[in-house]
């Protein structure tokens, strides 16, 4: 019998018990990582990776920092390499592929060898090329993910990274156990969340059909934690829509991007759920949809409007992403099943061209 191809859409839905499991086992997934952390006088980390993975440490960013009251920053390994390579023993430096395979972060961590710092890579695949060039491989508990447009991996990568930086907090005595054990029900509290999402998203695409099936220029606008909930969104629309779509903050968004809004475009809020820019994000999307009735909005804000996406699970704002990252993979591939997009015929030779993955 063939064996099933999985979808984005299956990958979301087994999502949450893949959260559960690794919360539940946070101490045992985040141990090596955790040990060197505490062996070492790491003063900033520094989260080198690209693609999902990259959106998928941005949603942990603000949690890290938080959790260990550490600066914790993140670039793209090209730029690693090639233009900002300062960095000493002091750095714990976190190389992360979910594949293993990708030829920039490789790069990465044979100039991090190079100078003498320890080569620490996280993967969703041990058994990768990554292996041969780290001296710590770490599994950020993903499991298997077969679909190119990664989505289960984003949210385990970011609860892992969470989990991680919980952990040793908790060991260097920066928190409590009892601060730990808040933390963990808040995140299972994302759990609840992320399904009253998926629900929500499903009606929403059987109500919201035509809209769509032909949209065509896309922004996505948010702020705060789910700022990188939003950047993720738009490159899951680029990737299985195969159309442009664009991440603003919201101020952002009204300081030059907004100049091109007509009634084709379609702009996709994801609110903030905090005091600091929920209510403008809300009045943005209202004059928002003065303009175009392809305005929605995703929001745990009770609300009867029919353009909005959401839930009654307020999880802390920290937490965002691994709740909210459960909507747009539903969206994009229901558009990209329904219509079967795929790249245009000049792409593929593109690809052939340019290598991005070791074999």
């Amino acid at each position: 019998m063939e064996e099933k191809k999985l979808t984005m859409k299956d990958y979301v839905l087994e999502t949450p018990e893949y959260v559960l499991n690794n919360i539940a086992h946070s101490s045992e997934l985040t141990a090596s990582l955790v040990q060197e952390f505490l062996a070492g006088n790491y003063q900033r980390i520094l989260l080198v990776t690209c693609g999902s993975s990259y959106n998928g440490c941005l949603c942990a960013r603000s949690y890290l920092h938080h959790i260990l009251g550490i600066r914790v920053d993140l670039l793209s390994p090209f730029t690693f390499v090639h233009y900002e390579d300062e960095f000493d023993e002091h750095d714990l430096i976190l190389v992360v592929s979910q594949s293993g395979r990708s030829t920039n972060s490789i790069e990465a961590l044979q100039l991090i060898r190079q100078r003498g710092c320890r080569a620490i890579g996280i993967t969703g695949n041990t058994e990768s090329p990554f292996k041969d060039f780290c001296d710590l491989t770490v599994d950020w508990g993903v499991g298997i993910e077969k679909v190119g447009m990664v989505t289960k991996g984003v949210v385990t990568l970011a609860l892992y990274l969470m989990l991680f930086g919980l952990e040793a907090a908790c060991a260097s005595g920066k928190i409590t156990e009892q601060e730990k054990e808040y933390w963990k029900d808040e995140m299972r509290k994302t759990v609840d969340a992320h399904r009253e999402l998926q629900a929500s998203s499903f009606a929403f695409i059987q109500t919201h059909q035509k809209d769509l099936l032909s949209m065509h220029n896309v922004w996505v606008v948010s702020a705060g934690t789910n700022l990188s909930t939003a950047v993720e969104a738009a490159l899951k629309i680029d990737e299985s829509v195969k159309v442009h779509a664009s991440a603003y903050e919201v101020e952002e968004f009204l300081h030059g991007p907004e100049y091109p809004l007509n009634p084709d475009y379609t702009v996709i809020f994801y609110d903030s759920n905090d005091d600091r820019s929920s209510e403008r994000i809300h009045q943005v999307y209202h004059a928002v949809k003065t303009v175009t009735d392809r305005a929605y909005i995703i929001t745990d804000r009770k609300t009867d409007d029919p353009d909005a996406i959401r839930t009654d699970v307020h999880v802390h704002q920290l937490l965002n992403p691994l709740a909210y990252l459960a909507v747009a993979p539903l969206l994009a591939e229901y558009v990209q099943e329904t219509k079967h997009t795929d790249r245009h015929p000049l792409n593929e030779p593109f690809r052939n061209l340019i290598q991005t993955k070791a074999k």
